[in-house]
């Protein structure tokens, strides 16, 4: 029971130090994390076309 214990804290501790890292990440440079995990868009169909063709 204390082993449970004791990896709960951890998890506990290693997920509000992920959190704070990421909200002061935010605060100090601003949209880093979402522009790197946006999705990209797609090429449109006649760009594609025309890539095939080359």
């Amino acid at each position: 029971m204390e082993t449970m214990l004791q990896a709960l804290v951890i998890l506990g501790g290693l997920t509000f130090s992920l959190a704070a890292s990421l909200l002061i990440e935010e605060l100090i440079f601003g949209r880093i994390v979402r522009v790197a995990f946006s999705r990209r868009p797609g090429l449109p169909n006649h760009v594609s076309e025309h890539a095939q063709k080359n």
